[in-house]
């Protein structure tokens, strides 16, 4: 089963410690705020060097889709440098962040999970095949066009799929994200 989400019906919010722009995606449960989810997928805008929300007993996986990138300062960790698109970066969601932009706002997809029930492995593919199975699959079309099936999401478009699902992203990148139960 796959369900589209065309960008156009992402809900705009703000951060949780309203220092910023974000776009939610989908959330367990549908429709859940910015702090009581099991697990949420959202896009933020970082226009400033901005502390980070923190979020009690949350994972968070960071990918970097449009700017130059950032460091963050993580308390009581090394400085995390992201400065390529495209490449997923777990941290603890609930540290103290700030970031430091390089050059430029950016913008990001932020996975979220509860860590006691959740976890995720995320890939960014190219090219034809087939995704990992799962319950829950979560998709993004990163630069492009991208088949799934029968359906089609254009760049900047999401998908909630699960199964076994074939895409087709050509020189394209999809962000693919299996979640599954800790419990």
């Amino acid at each position: 089963m796959i369900t589209v989400l065309p960008s156009s019906g992402f809900r705009q919010g703000r951060w949780l410690n309203g220092m910023g722009v974000s776009w939610d995606i989908a959330a367990e449960p549908e429709n859940a705020g910015s702090a009581d989810f099991a697990w949420r997928f959202a896009i933020a805008r970082i226009d400033a060097d901005v502390p980070f929300s923190r979020y009690s007993g949350v994972d968070r996986i960071f990918t970097l889709i449009e700017g130059e990138g950032l460091t963050l300062a993580l308390e009581g960790h090394a400085p995390l440098i992201i400065d390529r698109r495209f490449v997923p970066q777990a941290f603890p969601g609930d540290v103290a962040t700030s970031c430091r932009l390089t050059a430029g706002p950016c913008r990001a997809l932020n996975l979220f999970l509860d860590r006691g029930s959740w976890g995720a492995e995320v890939n960014i593919v190219r090219g034809a095949g087939q995704l990992a199975g799962g319950e829950t699959l979560l998709l993004f079309a990163l630069d492009g066009d991208v088949a799934l099936e029968d359906r089609s999401l254009h760049a900047g478009d999401a998908a909630v799929a699960s199964g076994v699902p074939h895409y087709e992203a050509g020189p394209h990148h999809l962000y693919a994200a299996r979640l599954f139960r800790k419990t």
